[in-house]
């Protein structure tokens, strides 16, 4: 719960530390401290994507963002940026779905 996204990334890394939290319990270990990250491509067209970071921590019970941890695509960014990002997309979309399905 709280400002961190309902995305698939942001899921995805809170069960990544949640896995390592458990593992940390069992071992009779304490959890690490974490920042968590989350990434949001958005495809406007095949060739042509925008991006979204921004990075998490705990705080008093809380996913907070980190200040001055987001980064966004340019604004006014030439059609190679876009279509690179795209790219990135596709990656990114093959490797959690990777992760989460085998």
């Amino acid at each position: 719960m709280g400002a961190m996204p309902k995305a698939a990334h942001a899921a995805a890394a809170q069960a990544r530390v949640c896995a390592a939290a458990i593992v940390a319990k069992l071992s009779e270990r304490a959890p690490a401290d974490v920042e968590l990250d989350n990434i949001c491509y958005s495809l406007a067209a095949p060739d042509w994507g925008f991006v979204e970071s921004n990075r998490y921590r705990p705080e008093k019970g809380l996913l907070t963002a980190v200040p001055g941890a987001v980064n966004t695509s340019p604004i006014g960014a030439k059609p190679a940026v876009r279509a690179e990002e795209a790219g990135e997309d596709e990656v990114w979309f093959r490797t959690l779905t990777g992760e989460v399905f085998g």
